[in-house]
């Protein structure tokens, strides 16, 4: 009985062709840190032009 030693091996980047925009690339490559940072932005300025529905407290 062989044993194999299963190795992650890196993986070429898919090619890009028409359909895959580049736009749709750099999306992809957003860290989390940058989509947290991109949705508080939107909240604050709804916020400021007091789009946000008000919470009766």
């Amino acid at each position: 009985m062989t044993w194999r030693l299963l190795v992650n091996s890196p993986t070429p980047p898919p090619a890009t062709t028409a359909a895959r925009s580049v736009r749709l690339d750099a999306l992809g490559r957003l860290g989390a840190d940058w989509w947290s940072v991109i949705v508080s932005g939107v909240v604050v300025v709804l916020a400021v032009l007091g789009a946000l529905p008000k919470i009766p407290w």
